[in-house]
């Protein structure tokens, strides 16, 4: 669909009306005309703030869905949320989260075409693994990495906790 379609489509569903929206967007009247009818098109700041004032992502408010990036592919709300404020973090942190999830996808993708656990091959790939994630994390002191880890397991048993309450509710 047309950004221009849908951009009046979002505004109605919302129940606003283009002198409203153009004023939350911090544009025109006659300006957010054009943008509904196709004639002109936002520049990024307006196109954040009509997504802001719609409460959707830009993605929503430019990609159809089967042309969506982030937000469109990742269907665990939650998840996304996550990913939005490990953003937010600093990059010290983001590096030490990026490294945990790559160290969480090999073994995942291991786990896949490994055989059993105790095979000798799979001893093998595992200490590839572990030296790749050292490498990754060189940076890091040990006490770091451990409190890393430490976080990273709370929230995973504290996840799991959240699950089975709902589960049992």
């Amino acid at each position: 669909m047309p950004f221009a379609q849908k951009l009046t489509k979002m505004r109605k569903e919302k129940g606003l009306t283009q002198e409203e929206m153009a004023k939350k967007a911090g544009v025109g009247i006659a300006q957010m005309r054009r943008y509904e009818k196709g004639k002109s098109s936002p520049t990024l700041e307006v196109i954040k703030n009509i997504a802001k004032t719609l409460g959707v992502s830009a993605d929503e408010l430019i990609f159809d869905k089967k042309e969506g990036v982030a937000s469109a592919k990742i269907l665990d709300r939650k998840l996304l949320e996550q990913f939005e404020l490990v953003s937010r973090l600093n990059p010290h942190d983001q590096y030490a989260i990026k490294t945990i999830l790559e160290g969480m996808i090999i073994k995942s993708r291991l786990e896949e075409v490994m055989p059993s656990k105790t095979d000798e091959a799979w001893s093998r790939e595992v200490r590839k693994v572990v030296s790749e994630l050292r490498k990754g994390a060189e940076d890091y002191s040990d006490e770091e990495i451990n409190n890393i880890v430490d976080e990273a397991v709370k929230a995973v048993r504290a996840e799991e906790r959240r699950g089975s309450k709902n589960i049992e509710a």
